[in-house]
């Protein structure tokens, strides 16, 4: 696939310097970049490395230059290289084979959009609706009244139970879980063992949400779990029963969220970091990693540690963590004098009587 200079730059919205009918076969690193392909400078840290890249052009911002390379100026450098990759991205939509394999198992009363594609050994069960465009991959499982908008990808291995709603351009990639049971039990008054509470509710999950590898989300008790339109969910993720998660959240790996919690709109959750059940994080807040959220939340809030407190305070904690072993010695240099100032004093009083 080779695509030239003056398209991409068209496509990113740029000023070209410099031969546009480059044919440009993929995008790189500017260290790693090989002639034909195209890279990028958004960190001033990379700017010598132009004197010495193979790319055949370069994107750059305002007021910088390209050595004699051919370049795309932009305002935003980043911006344009994301947008440069989503040319040369691979794009199921326009595999050629499309439609329904004939090892697909369809149940009764599904229907199906225009342009839809379903690969070998998936199962659609009852009353399933796709809508136009979506392509699902092998081995996916699609339980009874499930309903999945229009231009979807699901990879392989996703298993989506009974009654969950999926909005519009939603991608789930592969092994990942929706709608499994929530992790409800209340003990048993005849033996005070868990005994299962039935989870009877739904997930839906509304446009433009992105859900990772083997993450897993739980439908709710009686009610929804509900991830809202712009939302992404990296791999690994947890999200248990009742859960409502605002727009345009971003939670990463290994992050999980407690039953019955709610995010605010635009909240980032860095890695191994959760939510403490019934509670409530506003918005626009960030959670670094390894971290809890014990008590509810106000907006704008940055917060690190266990439990989860003001960044800059946590930051404070630790500095002040790391001085311990040194307090600790002088500490005990202190005793030690108290205790050799205690006997001299005492010896002196012992003269004096």
């Amino acid at each position: 696939m080779s695509i030239k200079l003056k398209d991409i730059c068209k496509h990113l919205g740029g000023d070209l310097s410099g031969d546009g009918e480059i044919e440009i076969t993929g995008v790189s690193g500017i260290k790693d970049a090989e002639p034909n392909q195209i890279t990028f400078v958004a960190n001033t840290k990379y700017l010598s490395a132009i004197a010495t890249t193979q790319a055949s052009a370069i994107i750059i911002g305002r007021g910088v230059s390209g050595n004699g390379i051919a370049t795309i100026c932009v305002d935003n450098p980043y911006w344009g290289f994301v947008k440069a990759l989503e040319l040369f991205a691979w794009n199921a939509d326009t595999k050629p084979q499309t439609g329904i394999h004939e090892s697909v198992i369809i149940g009764e009363n599904v229907s199906f959009g225009e342009g839809v594609t379903i690969e070998p050994f998936s199962v659609i069960a009852d009353n399933v609706e796709i809508g136009d465009e979506t392509i699902i991959k092998p081995h996916v499982y699609i339980g009874p009244d499930t309903k999945i908008g229009k231009n979807g990808l699901i990879y392989s291995q996703v298993s989506i139970r009974e009654n969950v709603t999926i909005g519009d351009n939603v991608i789930i990639h592969c092994g990942a879980v929706i709608g499994s049971d929530g992790f409800g039990f209340t003990p048993d008054p005849s033996n005070n063992s868990p005994y299962k509470i039935p989870q009877i509710g739904t997930v839906v999950i509304e446009d433009n949400v992105e859900i990772g590898a083997n993450t897993t989300i739980d439908r709710a008790t009686i009610a929804e779990t509900l991830i809202k339109s712009g939302t992404k969910l990296d791999n690994l993720v947890q999200i248990a029963h009742n859960v409502v998660i605002g727009k345009d959240c971003c939670l990463a790996a290994q992050s999980g969220m407690a039953g019955s919690s709610t995010l605010g709109d635009r909240v980032n959750i860095a890695g191994q970091s959760g939510v403490v059940g019934h509670l409530s994080v506003g918005e626009n807040s960030v959670l670094f990693a390894k971290s809890a959220i014990t008590k509810d939340t106000p907006p704008n809030s940055q917060l690190s540690g266990f439990p989860a407190r003001p960044h800059k305070q946590e930051l404070r904690f630790q500095a002040a963590n790391r001085k311990l072993p040194e307090l600790m010695r002088g500490f005990k240099q202190l005793q030690e004098k108290v205790v050799e100032l205690e006997e001299k004093l005492k010896a002196i009083e012992h003269t004096e009587n």
